[in-house]
């Protein structure tokens, strides 16, 4: 037997394991190419379970959005057909099984997995396989993991520290006591479900001690969190490997980034094994914390606390208690003074644990140097971020407290979805630029080079416009089988964001025609005019007059100036409709801090317009004491040539974009006796904690800026 005809052999044979339920095998509705799709092209996974009887029961699940990847396996949602419950499906290909020591991998992780049941331990469903994948169902965990929370958050507060390690401490407890040393807790690792609790998951490294006092030899772990036994590799590892990872944990929390990480893993390590960190001294941290995390971080394990002693720590000691679990909206912004005061009643002005951190060194993709991510586009995908990102399922204490009078208002406008439509899903790669679908069906590409491809409904009629030296638009129509060859690249771009928008595995696949939804010639194709990223949302602005405001909380504000109405959709995304004129006396509080916000923001950005000269052909200034009726007849951001540079593969590109003018959306948010309003209520809604006024005047073009970083995929709904 050759070498192909063994690898393929091993391939075909089931794992020597069996599932949770009586498994005699998978399959999927197979296309064409091989991509397993139904009839109606969604991508059927199918369960083969036997009867006592011998019959066998078929259990369908709906492959949806893509979650991530790591190692061999890819992450996707799995949604039972019969109940329609979600979970986490973690596909492997058994392709990368024909190693010995890669099944008996995945048979071990497996086998410690569903051994763990706990509360702060991500849920074992149960497994299956067919011919070609081995399927692990897993407990989904909606708010993503916490290396997304801190990329949004950048550093957490010292109460979230607490309270998030609290959390991995009982799981911990749990897992050792029971032999399991997990070998690869990391922010990556750690999820959080939508109540907000931690749950360790990714159990790829873990191992069971056989007995006490055994000790493990394997090299394995993540750069910046392993620990220095198992770099040294002399006397074995055990439990305390798991301390020493918490340790770097609950510095990386406080501070943004790792204690020991450095530009390449050599240096890196030899850091570990000299235990060389410090805090930064413009990082303030109360000496609680830094004492927690010296103590941990201990080159012998021996002198490493045990959980228990960790507990017992000064640092779960500052304030009188902790809460067991911490506000939703803590996912995009930290948590208000008066929140934390809940907890610390005894907070004064003084030190550093009442600094609401809100900024920090950028936290470096420690992930990457074990879990690989995609050129164009991220590596999550699905809703919202189609990336399924930060959901926040449920409303805590806090949150019904802020609600003010909102249940006892409920708006009485009505939107019209056929006529206003905004955007549904959204990507943005630094490459290319934003690709976005809207809720009439409609996707499109906005270039860095500011042109502008879309494909209209009927998935058939490409739009293609750019601006000429004068300014004007230059609109040519096309279809998606015959355009001009200068525009091959760009249309193949738009046809990957699309697929990727909707969860098509194939990103080069032609989108089907759509006839029924061919759009009148009464209806201008709706697309992205400008957009802009601030410190906790993106802002679009729409050709239909529309601005949408996406925050990282996946809440959103969608004004419309034709229509004088703002449409409110909350973190459960439940829709709310109010005129704009009375949007503020609402007593909706929560859609009440986003206005300020989004005003906050609008008013920061003509103010930087006024504060210097247009550049290019628009020479004109705005002076700062303008009136400011006039600018809102005029527009709310005056064009304006804002300039950037990005770095690429070492080169240089200048990226030019033009701040497009706007129609007067927000007129009423701008009004100056609003703005008064406005600016008592920011003094006392602190949750979202928008930029304080003094902040705002001072926004540099660093932090309102059009982006060209990589950004997971973004849903509106």
């Amino acid at each position: 037997m050759n070498q192909q005809q063994h690898q393929a052999q091993q391939q075909q044979q089931p794992l020597a394991m069996n599932s949770n339920s009586e498994y005699t095998g998978g399959q999927s509705k197979d296309n064409i190419d091989g991509a397993p799709l139904s009839t109606e092209g969604q991508i059927i996974i199918e369960e083969k379970q036997s009867k006592p009887n011998g019959e066998v029961n078929i259990i369908q699940y709906i492959r949806g959005n893509f979650l991530g990847k790591g190692g061999f396996a890819k992450c996707y949602e799995f949604t039972r057909v019969k109940d329609k419950i979600i979970f986490a499906g973690k596909l492997i290909a058994k392709s990368t099984l024909t190693k010995t020591r890669a099944r008996q991998k995945l048979l071990s992780e497996i086998k410690i997995h569903r051994s763990l049941v706990h509360r702060h331990i991500v849920g074992f469903e149960h497994f299956f396989e067919d011919c070609e994948n081995v399927y692990i169902l897993l407990e989904l965990c909606k708010s993503q993991s916490m290396n997304e929370l801190l990329r949004r958050r950048k550093r957490l507060h010292e109460l979230e520290v607490q309270c998030y390690t609290v959390q991995m401490i009982s799981a911990l407890k749990y897992m050792h006591a029971h032999k399991v040393i997990h070998r690869d807790l990391k922010l990556g690792n750690l999820f959080l479900n939508d109540k907000m609790e931690v749950k360790i998951g990714d159990f790829g490294l873990a191992t069971k001690l056989e007995f006490d006092g055994d000790r493990k030899r394997t090299i394995c772990g993540t750069p910046n969190y392993i620990a220095p036994e198992i770099l040294e590799g002399k006397t074995g590892h055990s439990y305390e490997v798991d301390i020493w990872s918490l340790g770097v944990i609950i510095y990386t929390l406080l501070i943004g980034k790792p204690p020991f990480e450095t530009q390449d893993v050599k240096t890196t390590y030899t850091k570990i094994k000299k235990n060389q960190y410090s805090f930064p001294e413009q990082i303030k941290v109360s000496k609680q914390s830094k004492s927690l995390v010296a103590s941990i971080l201990q080159l012998d394990p021996a002198q490493r606390p045990s959980l228990d002693e960790i507990l017992n720590h000064e640092f779960f000691r500052i304030g009188q208690s902790i809460p067991k679990h911490l506000p939703s909206s803590t996912l995009a912004c930290p948590p208000s003074e008066n929140y934390i005061r809940q907890f610390w009643p005894m907070l004064g002005r003084q030190g550093s644990t009442n600094d609401l951190v809100r900024r920090g060194s950028d936290l470096n993709k420690e992930n990457q140097k074990r879990t690989g991510r995609d050129g164009l586009m991220t590596d999550r995908g699905g809703n919202r971020g189609a990336t399924l990102s930060p959901t926040a399922h449920g409303q805590s204490e806090a949150d019904r407290r802020l609600s003010g009078k909102y249940n006892s208002q409920q708006s009485i406008v009505e939107w019209n979805d056929q006529e206003e439509v905004f955007i549904n899903k959204w990507n943005q790669s630094d490459k290319y630029g934003v690709g976005y679908q809207l809720t009439n069906e409609g996707s499109g590409v906005y270039f860095n080079d500011n042109t502008l491809i879309s494909l209209q409904p009927d998935n058939f009629t490409i739009e293609y416009m750019e601006k000429g030296i004068d300014k004007t638009e230059k609109r040519e129509l096309f279809s998606i089988k015959q355009y001009p060859q200068t525009l091959k690249k760009k249309v193949t771009l738009l046809i990957h964001f699309k697929n990727y928008l909707e969860g098509i595995e194939n990103k080069a696949q032609i989108p089907q025609q759509r006839p029924q939804l061919k759009q009148s010639s009464s209806q201008p194709t709706v697309y992205i005019k400008r957009w802009l990223k601030v410190q906790h949302a993106h802002l679009f602005r729409l050709s239909n007059k529309l601005v949408q405001v996406i925050f990282e909380d996946k809440s959103e504000l969608i004004m419309s100036s034709l229509s004088k109405k703002v449409l409110y959709i909350n973190k459960k995304s439940e829709r709310q409709i109010y005129p704009l004129a009375t949007a503020l006396d609402s007593g909706n509080n929560e859609m009440i801090k986003r206005l300020n916000y989004s005003r906050q923001v609008l008013e920061s950005t003509i103010k930087q317009q006024a504060a210097r000269p247009l550049s290019g052909a628009l020479t004109q200034r705005i002076s700062s004491n303008e009136a400011r009726g006039q600018l809102q007849q005029q527009q709310m951001m005056q064009g304006a040539e804002t300039q950037r540079y990005s770095t690429t593969g070492g080169n240089k590109q200048k990226v030019i974009q033009q701040q497009q003018q706007m129609d007067p959306t927000a007129d009423m948010l701008l009004s100056t006796a609003q703005r008064q309003r406005l600016m008592q209520q920011n003094q006392q809604n602190q949750e979202f904690s928008p930029p304080a006024k003094q902040q705002i005047q001072q926004i540099n073009t660093n932090q309102i800026e059009m982006v060209d970083k990589k950004r997971p995929i973004g849903t509106a709904r």
